[in-house]
């Protein structure tokens, strides 16, 4: 005997027994990985792919980065303010503990080599 059907037989929902037509579900598919179409990130055409190739340096790396946070901002704002807010932020960039730190450690290494 069992302790709250503890080790015994599954029972369907709302069954007082053990069922006896228990069959297995219908339309279910085994999970498949097209090998074809590799869905991984291409890292080699990123900002941080050319910084690990030594294609461009940490402070274009910077640039690269303020450019693409601005972008969504570009058909929104005038030149003078889109110039203001990239400012800012690099600004930012150069002086905030923290975004320092993340910065460090987005290009920990690469710039060594």
């Amino acid at each position: 005997m069992s302790i709250d059907r503890i080790g015994g037989p599954p029972r369907p929902p709302g069954a007082v027994g053990p069922s006896q037509d228990a069959q297995p579900a219908t339309g279910a598919e085994a999970f498949r990985v097209d090998s074809a179409n590799p869905t991984a990130p291409t890292e080699d055409a990123s900002l941080l792919g050319r910084l690990e190739r030594g294609e461009i340096s940490v402070d274009d790396y910077m640039t690269g980065r303020v450019e693409e946070a601005v972008a969504p901002l570009a058909a929104k704002l005038d030149p003078q303010a889109l110039e203001f807010v990239k400012e800012t932020l690099r600004d930012q960039l150069a002086s905030d503990p923290v975004l320092i730190e993340l910065v460090r450690r987005a290009t920990e290494g690469i710039a060594a080599r």
